[in-house]
């Protein structure tokens, strides 16, 4: 009778435990879901400061997401990009680096893990040095070539490729002469025509983000191609605005129209 009355107990209290257990388990699940949501929506809104404490806190209860730190990084990245002060850019590009380097650790499978790596990378690469920044651009040649060969029809890293050859192919005076010192030469397998390739890639994949065009046209300006600068620009200026650094990228594009 004892022994029935205990296994009954038992019983009763592995039940509560399993019933609590679920029950913490889904309140985890929704909580984590509301606050990611939430973040989701402050970015759509472009509420980037927002957003960005938004998807730190999702990251709080689930420090492995994809979507949480992949954001966090591109927060990171644009809202570096916009500071006037020097010391103030380089701290969102650090910690845009750190995040990056969990999320590629934590999902090797995944393209865009790769890319924010590259593109992490890319940014703090503009705060530093010719000598270092040399240095740098293997690592985002190598992360955003790892993301195309994960998924072909990513085309923000066909956007970082074309970014990299641009700037490979046509290196300073002060890059080349730190190239030649410190590796022997430029970085090899670097073209215009490699920049030409990946631009309209990432363009052809995605027509109406602006940025492709802003960059593209950039490099067009830089091998001498004016007229077909002016065309890129004017398509890229009648894209609607999709993101939080659109009107930015397009208040460049017509400053660009109007040097040429």
């Amino acid at each position: 009778m004892k022994s029935r009355l205990l296994l009954a107990c038992c019983t009763l209290l592995l039940g509560l435990f399993t019933v609590t257990s679920l029950t913490a388990t889904t309140a985890h699940a929704d909580d984590f879901e509301t606050r990611l949501n939430r973040a989701f929506e402050l970015s759509e809104n472009f509420q980037d400061e927002e957003a960005l404490a938004a998807f730190k806190s999702a990251l709080e209860l689930e420090p492995d997401n994809y979507d949480a730190l992949w954001n966090i990084v591109m927060l990171h990245t644009a809202i570096g990009h916009r500071q006037t002060r020097s010391s103030a850019e380089e701290a969102h590009y650090d910690e845009a680096f750190e995040y990056a380097k969990i999320l590629r650790e934590a999902h090797p499978e995944q393209a865009g893990a790769f890319f924010a790596y590259a593109a992490a990378v890319g940014r703090k690469a503009q705060s530093v040095g010719a000598r270092e920044r040399i240095r740098m651009s293997t690592e985002i040649r190598e992360n955003a070539e790892k993301a195309v060969e994960l998924d072909p029809e990513y085309s923000r890293a066909w956007n970082v490729l074309g970014n990299w050859h641009h700037r490979a192919a046509n290196l300073s005076r002060l890059e080349r002469l730190a190239a030649n010192a410190l590796f022997g030469g430029a970085p090899e397998g670097a073209s215009n025509e490699s920049a030409r390739a990946a631009f309209e890639r990432a363009i052809e994949l995605d027509p109406h983000f602006i940025l492709y065009y802003h960059d593209k046209a950039e490099f067009l300006i830089t091998i001498g191609e004016k007229d077909e600068a002016r065309r890129v620009l004017q398509k890229g200026l009648e894209q609607d605005i999709h993101t939080s650094d659109d009107e930015r990228w397009k208040s460049n594009m017509r400053e660009m129209l109007r040097k040429l």
